[in-house]
């Protein structure tokens, strides 16, 4: 079940965090806001089902500065980024560093709205992929070196006398050495095995 979203708002504009709070609060949303990135760093607590909105400029730490901020902190949490002026080189640059989506000035209340309910369900997806993959390395961490071998040749299909001969061991070896992984890893099919296996590729180095 999903739980409460919240919305984290900076601007030094007081009148348009006003009408942006009163809007995300009539959408439903649990609404901060934030008069300078200093402030949203200083308060921010970590939280799932989150999205910050931030102008792109703003005296002292901008949006582009205040991205950067979050990514040496290695706050994960999905950001849209409004401006008067979205050219092509300012919503380059906000998307390497990190951006969600840069909204262009003016915009709907709805606009901004459904791009907050895409970034949180995005943000979403990406943390359960990600907790999907570091236990799958887990798990295969768990196993010797000759298990995950043998997990690998599972994986490409092979049968033990394929493995066998790849390895330089005897079948019944093979055989043994599938039944230590399949109880390590608590599986009971090489299907199992080979999933494990692409999901702890899919997360590169």
């Amino acid at each position: 079940m999903i739980g409460e979203q919240s919305v984290f708002i900076v601007d030094d504009d007081e009148s348009f965090l006003n009408a942006a709070r009163r809007v995300f609060r009539s959408a439903g949303f649990r609404v901060e806001t934030f008069e300078s990135a200093g402030a949203f760093l200083s308060a921010y607590r970590p939280c799932d089902e989150a999205c910050l909105i931030l102008d792109l400029r703003m005296p002292g730490v901008g949006g582009l500065e205040l991205l950067e901020r979050l990514r040496e902190r290695q706050i994960d949490l999905p950001v849209i980024i409004y401006t008067g002026n979205a050219d092509v080189p300012v919503t380059v640059r906000a998307m390497q560093a990190g951006a969600f989506s840069v909204v262009e000035k003016p915009f709907s209340d709805e606009l901004l709205i459904a791009r907050v309910r895409e970034a949180i369900a995005s943000s979403r997806t990406r943390r359960v992929r990600n907790a999907t993959i570091a236990e799958a390395r887990a798990k295969l961490a768990a196993l010797t070196e000759r298990e995950r071998e043998i997990a690998r040749c599972l994986a490409d299909g092979l049968s033990a006398p394929q493995i066998g001969a790849r390895l330089g061991i005897s079948a019944r070896t093979v055989e043994a050495h599938r039944a230590n992984l399949f109880r390590r890893l608590d599986v009971t099919s090489i299907a199992i095995v080979a999933r494990l296996m692409l999901w702890a590729d899919l997360g590169g180095d």
